[in-house]
């Protein structure tokens, strides 16, 4: 058998360089379902089942917003920065020298969006990955990859401690679509690069009684994460229960997504 050894393609560092950096954050993980049949049956029928990465991030953004203090951080004199406006950091998957790579793009200001901003400005960069300002960074990225090792790891565990360059690059939260990437039922855990981070996993279908009658029921697989130095277990149960039930209620579907023409 032949033995291909090529060199580590230059977006495979940054990811190497994350992982190390992201050890230093003291993270505690939640694991727990939701379920999600009335909302995926109300984008059915509204014709647009596609914008449900869309719906659950403006339902995070939302209870993230009703309680920023779980999205805080603190800066290098120790001070706690609280930011009122909620920046989602997004992994999207784009064609980086011909191989697969996803980026982190910067959904802004999300806790005032609709879930139609926000599914047309994924999909629009999807499209065209340079509508984005992390893709036009590339150039600084090659520059960066320039320094030695331990210095970018230094630099990229540094940057929760630089709250407003923390916001600028990588938004004050990271969710993370599994679902973007492929489809299946499962949880997942990455890297902690921010206080809170939260994994859209994937959707199981399983019977339970449901008003007293046998039905198939959609549970949406979700993990969320936090930084145990800022964020403390009860501030995060309540964000969940938050989550929780904007997501079963279904919050603001009706009123946000497009009627099919």
């Amino acid at each position: 058998m032949g033995v291909q050894i090529r060199a580590v393609p230059w977006v495979r560092q940054l990811v190497i360089d994350t992982g190390r950096a992201a050890r230093r954050r003291h993270a505690i993980h939640g694991l727990f379902e939701v379920d999600v049949t009335s909302a995926r049956s109300a984008l059915r029928r509204h014709g647009n089942e596609g914008f449900f990465t869309a719906f659950v991030i403006h339902c995070v953004a939302a209870a993230v917003a009703a309680d920023p203090t779980v999205q805080a951080y603190r800066d290098l004199r120790g001070r706690e920065v609280v930011f009122d406006q909620v920046d989602v950091g997004l992994p999207i998957e784009v064609e980086v020298d011909g191989k697969p790579f996803a980026f982190t793009h910067v959904l802004r200001d999300a806790g005032r969006r609709t879930v139609v901003e926000l599914h047309d400005e994924i999909h629009g960069v999807k499209a065209d990955p340079y509508l984005s300002p992390s893709v036009r960074k590339e150039p600084w990225v090659h520059a960066y990859l320039v320094l030695p090792g331990f210095v970018r790891v230094a630099l990229l565990g540094a940057l929760h401690r630089l709250p407003r360059r923390q916001q600028a690059l990588a938004g004050t939260i990271g969710v993370t679509a599994v679902g973007m990437f492929g489809a299946g039922a499962g949880w997942g855990i990455g890297f902690q690069l921010h206080t809170l981070s939260i994994v859209i996993g994937g959707i199981a279908r399983r019977p339970i009684l449901f008003q007293g009658a046998l039905v198939e029921r959609e549970f949406l697989q979700l993990t969320v994460s936090v930084d145990h130095d800022v964020v403390d277990g009860a501030p995060a149960a309540r964000f969940v229960g938050r989550l929780r039930s904007l997501l079963v209620a279904g919050d603001g579907i009706c009123l946000t997504v497009k009627e099919p023409a």
